[in-house]
This record gives C-alpha cells, structure tokens and sequence, in this order.
C-alpha cells in the first residue's frame, strides 16, 4: 500500500499535480493535506460521472471533472491520451511537441507542447495553447498527466513555436488525468480536471456553457481505447 511518504512528483508542478490526485476517489488518500474541490454534480451521461465546481469571485471560470471506468490497463489509456489527440478531440487542428525530457529525480516525462482547436463556434476565432505536459507513473502504478500553460516568461524562451495570424492564445489552468488501475490492472478508473480559459472576447459565462460537457471527454478518449483491445477483452 502506497502512503503520502512515497509521494515523490516532479518538482516545478508539485503543488498542480497533488491538486490533480486530491480529485481522484482513488488517490486523494495520498494527499491528505489538500482540498477536495467543492464540486457539483451535473450528472451521469455515457457512463461517466460530471461534476462542475462553480467559480468564487474575483475568478469566473468553472472547473469541471469527468469521472469513469475504461476496460484496459492504465498504459493503453495513457497511451491514448498522450498521443492520439487527433483521435479523440475532433476540435483539434494541430498539435506539436517542441521539447521532451525525462526529469532525472523522479523518472517524469516533461513536454512542452503547442496545440491549435477549431471551437466549432460561428464567428469565434481558433485557439491556440502553449503548455507544459508532465506524464509521472507513481509506484502503485497509477499514471497521472499534469498540463498547465506557460507563463508569459517561459513563453519567451521557447523555440518553435507556430504564429498564425487570427488565432488568439488561450490559457489552460491546472488540468490533467488521474488513471489508476482496478480489476487488478485490468482496467482504469479514470479521473480527468479541466480549467480552459479561451481568452479573447468570449464571455465567462458562455465558456461556462461552453465547456459544460467537457467531462465526457473520458468517454471519448474510452472508445479510441476500447478499438483497440483484442475482440476478447472489450
């Protein structure tokens, strides 16, 4: 049994990623000494529980969880989140990773990626997101994927990076996926945050409306997952 001593994560997103666990039924145990957020169930649809956590002022910005069960190993789901945007976010135009390292302390894959979404929305221009991705498998071999946006500083460092004339930067809060391992490993709860600010002229509330339905994205990344299994384990 893992205990919150053998919590070692990377250290730049230390406080981001024991956010992260802190949302999951399966690892909030390990982080005793953060909050839960206040969230509100919005309800059940395609096997996913939804859950938003309304803004407190000065912030306006709902965050919102999905949780749900996927039949396969937290690997394959990883595998899926990481590197098949394309198949499970049909919003996205593009996607590149501009740096990738393995944190020596603790094993951590760190990523800087930048990515450009078509929001579907008439008269909206697209988005674009410039962010740190770190992927970490703790030693009771659940698999967490922190991504955050970088500061304006670190921006300035990064080479690379596409400039499209009409796209407006938006900005990704503390957001990411809890995948941990039941039936034995057989299969994956998966907990997955997200906080997006899609900047420009769009009103919090219409993002608030717009990014309502965000929790099923868990239901979206299970049916690339599950198309790939062997017909006898679907």
């Amino acid at each position: 049994m893992m205990s919150s001593r053998d919590l070692q994560l990377y250290s730049k997103y230390a406080e981001g990623m024991r956010y992260l666990l802190a949302q999951s039924p399966d690892t909030r145990d390990l982080v005793p000494e953060v909050e839960e957020g206040k969230w509100e169930r919005i309800g059940k649809k395609k096997d996913v529980e939804m859950y938003k956590e309304i803004a407190k002022p000065p912030e306006k910005l709902n965050k919102t969880r999905g949780i749900g069960v996927i039949t396969a190993p937290p690997e394959l789901v990883a595998t899926v989140v990481e590197d098949e945007y394309e198949a499970w976010d049909d919003s996205i135009k593009d996607l590149k990773t501009l740096t990738s390292e393995r944190d020596p302390q603790t094993g951590a894959l760190v990523e800087i990626c930048w990515s450009r979404y078509c929001l579907q929305v008439p008269l909206l221009k697209d988005r674009d997101f410039l962010y740190r991705e770190v992927t970490q498998k703790l030693p009771n071999g659940v698999i967490v994927i922190y991504g955050q946006s970088l500061s304006q500083e670190e921006e300035q460092g990064v080479e690379g990076v596409p400039s499209i004339k009409g796209v407006t930067r938006g900005e990704m809060g503390a957001s990411g996926w809890v995948i941990a391992p039941i039936d034995g490993g057989a299969a994956s709860r998966v907990t997955y945050v997200a906080l997006t600010d899609l900047k420009g002229t769009f009103p919090p509330a219409l993002v608030n409306q717009f990014t309502q339905d965000v929790p099923l994205t868990v239901n979206d990344v299970r049916k690339v997952v599950l198309k790939k299994l062997p017909a006898q384990q679907k």
